[in-house]
């Protein structure tokens, strides 16, 4: 099935966000770091392994003994300047920082939340080794809030946490990981809605809703990395999964469409598996009983084969502790080479666990008994496979290659990876690949990885929290952009406008008599031109900017003379009150203007005949050189054809 022909609410589509924004504090979540991205070569390095902990409740999390199977060694990288013993895991968490929490309440009452009473921290585990204490600390700061989306629809927001962000991955190879420690417990708040997309589309209009309420404060970092999604799938009949980290908004309707046509796939899957009156029960997954698997390598000893070469550089075997296994998967015959989404198979989902939890990340990471011949692999080599497990003819065999113990691990995934197939679509987590294709990243987390932090007490939500957070709400973007656009702002330019920066100088700037569309023309288009000719404008103070756009709208400076003073100002250090003056910008009077013109006119006969029959600019070029920045160009062309057509 392709996403082009797809029905998606036919199919049953829903899809909820969880958006983590980073939020503008001056220090960390838990430790009195500064927030900051580093790039140099780091101070030190500390290794360490990862390993399950009981929960309260005195059970595994699913997830957690996952991780442990990959036997992972963890590096993480450390600045003795802005990280500290925390961030090392060697130091119980400071206080939370207050501003953090104050900044995520004021985008809880954005989006029309409820605040707690109480907020209580949590530890969430991450056992993929992103944070070094193994666990997140998290905490829930309101519930039950709402956002207007379109035709009457609310975007329902389930609840809102905030919690500290995780180390940035540097490198993951095998059983090596790296993790860089700067952005370790920035603040970030975790927005989770119910699943009210019903098509990719909607899925993508949520996200972009959601991040301009939330930019709208001013109070939230921008720039790469500071925003991520996770987007939660399902369609009819399949389950709820996670792909994570999902980086910009205009990837979520593709990869959104193409999870439900993969769930959809995996659905016929299933269904062909019953029909074909296989039982999943005579596959046992956990104690492996009746897997039948076997160590191949002597096939092949000897020889080169190109599907091989990533593990074995040379011939099969020459003294490498590197071997072949090959596991059987009865009345399997055509399922791993089914289509999913996008060029991917069953086969792709299976080398996907593969790749992470066996650390066969050497890709392909298996092959099987529907694709030969392949790369060196014959059809006589893989009978010689199927021969040594006793395969019948509706049976699959997939091999797999690496590290003895890692193959190990290898056929057994490709055994429980496809006992699930008779239960359609298996709870996980993925990442994305490209637009629309997506792959494995672990089991979805279960209730059991969280449980209390009793390193902090309860921080009390007092009436005076409530009052300063409340005072802090912005007004929502979406009437303000509904106002400037009745102001003769173009819509495109008011909608950046309201999550920008320069929302609070336009406001006030307008407030002081600025022209409103003027206005938002010139922070939005002429300062990026300005910094784009290499004027550093971004030094000069909101004031300065106030104070310029409140004379254009005094009639004291024209729109060409307030660019030609910023310029001026940012190039030179001077005020902007010293530009108008050494640039003689002060605007001229409209008897002035028409006697300029009427001079230009008298002196520029072939170039008036070019404005009679249309052609304007070389005329208007004239003037405006001998007027300047002093007067608007708009009314300079007024005059002027009046002028003309009183000639004619």
């Amino acid at each position: 099935m392709s996403m082009h022909d797809v029905d998606f609410r036919a199919l049953g589509f829903k899809c909820g966000l969880e958006i983590h924004q980073q939020l503008l504090s001056d220090r960390k979540l838990f430790c009195r770091c500064p927030p900051v991205y580093r790039n140099d070569p780091p101070h030190y390095e500390i290794v360490r392994h990862m390993r399950p902990t009981l929960s309260e409740m005195g059970t595994y999390d699913g997830t957690a003994l996952m991780e442990f199977k990959t036997k992972k060694n963890v590096t993480y990288q450390f600045f003795r300047d802005t990280t500290c013993s925390y961030e090392i895991d060697d130091t119980p968490p400071f206080e939370m920082d207050p501003r953090a929490l104050e900044i995520s309440m004021v985008i809880a009452r954005a989006m029309e939340c409820s605040l707690v009473d109480e907020v209580h921290v949590s530890r969430k585990q991450y056992l993929d080794g992103s944070i070094p204490t193994g666990f997140q600390r998290t905490a829930i700061i309101s519930l039950g809030g709402h956002v207007p989306w379109k035709n009457g629809r609310e975007i329902e927001i389930r609840q809102i946490s905030i919690e500290e962000d995780a180390c940035r991955e540097i490198s993951d190879r095998g059983h090596e990981i790296i993790f860089r420690t700067d952005r370790l417990s920035i603040p970030l708040i975790e927005v989770v809605t119910e699943p009210n997309a019903e098509t990719p589309a909607e899925a993508g209009e949520m996200a972009e809703v959601l991040g301009w309420v939330m930019r709208s404060t001013g109070l939230v970092r921008r720039g790469s990395g500071s925003t991520r999604q996770d987007v939660n799938v399902s369609i009819e009949g399949g389950r709820r999964v996670e792909i994570k980290g999902v980086p910009r908004i205009e990837l979520i309707p593709p990869i959104t469409a193409g999870e439900a046509v993969r769930q959809y796939n995996l659905l016929k899957i299933n269904n062909e598996l019953l029909e074909r009156g296989l039982n999943p029960e005579t596959m046992d997954a956990d104690g492996f009983s009746t897997m039948k698997f076997e160590d191949v390598t002597e096939i092949f000893e000897g020889r080169r084969i190109e599907m091989f070469d990533q593990w074995y550089q040379g011939v099969v075997g020459a003294g490498n502790d590197i071997d072949i296994k090959a596991v059987l998967i009865p009345g399997f015959k055509g399922i791993f080479s089914h289509p999913t989404h996008g060029d991917q198979t069953f086969a792709d989902e299976v080398g996907g666990r593969l790749r992470v939890i066996a650390c066969l990340d050497r890709m392909p990471n298996l092959i099987t008994s529907d694709d030969v011949p392949m790369r060196g692999i014959t059809e006589e080599d893989m009978e010689a496979v199927r021969s040594r497990l006793s395969a019948d003819e509706q049976d699959t065999v997939v091999m797999v290659w690496g590290p003895k113990e890692d193959t190990l691990t290898g056929v057994k995934e490709v055994y429980i990876r496809s006992k699930e197939a008779f239960y359609g679509v298996p709870h996980e987590t993925r990442q994305v690949i490209t637009p629309d294709i997506t792959t494995f990243e672990r089991i979805l987390p279960g209730p059991d990885r969280m449980y209390p932090d009793t390193d902090r007490p309860p921080i009390t939500v007092t009436r005076e929290m409530v009052e300063s957070v409340n005072a802090q709400v912005p007004r929502p973007w979406w009437e303000d952009e509904e106002e400037m656009v009745k102001n003769g702002v173009p819509k495109i330019v008011a909608h950046r406008l309201v999550v920008s920066r320069w929302m609070n100088v336009y406001r006030r700037a307008v407030e002081a008599g600025a022209p409103p569309r003027f206005t938002a023309l010139f922070l939005m288009e002429d300062l990026r031109a300005a910094k784009r000719s290499g004027s550093d404008i971004l030094e000069l103070d909101d004031e300065e900017f106030i104070e310029l756009l409140k004379l254009v709208g005094q009639g004291k400076l024209t729109r060409k003379g307030a660019t030609l003073a910023m310029e001026w100002a940012a190039d030179t250090g001077d005020k902007l009150s010293s530009a108008v003056h050494d640039l003689k910008l002060a605007p001229i009077s409209k008897e002035e203007a028409t006697k300029v013109i009427r001079n230009e006119v008298a002196v520029s006969e072939e170039l008036v005949k070019l404005f009679g029959q249309g052609r304007e600019k070389p005329l208007m070029g004239r003037i405006m050189d001998a007027i300047g920045p002093r007067y608007e160009g708009c009314d300079v062309l007024k005059i002027l054809r009046s002028q003309v057509a009183a000639m004619q």
